[in-house]
């Protein structure tokens, strides 16, 4: 998956966050990026963003952006 097809397939999450956190839709994509590696216990949490996501799914599609 290139990064592009993730941000399409998330966008309604990407935008949800942008407009939550008043933020552009980059720092949105890194934080949605952040939770799906907090979420696989690659990171430890520092601060949360967002609450419904299939975050396993979302782990698999993050493991699959080759660009």
């Amino acid at each position: 998956m290139l990064k592009k097809e993730f941000e399409k397939k998330y966008d309604g999450v990407i935008r949800d966050i942008a407009i939550k956190q008043k933020v552009d839709m980059g720092v949105a994509t890194d934080m949605l990026i952040y939770e799906v590696r907090v979420h696989a216990g690659v990171v430890k949490r520092q601060d949360t963003y967002i609450e419904e996501v299939n975050w396993k799914q979302a782990k698999k599609d993050l493991d699959s952006i080759t660009d």
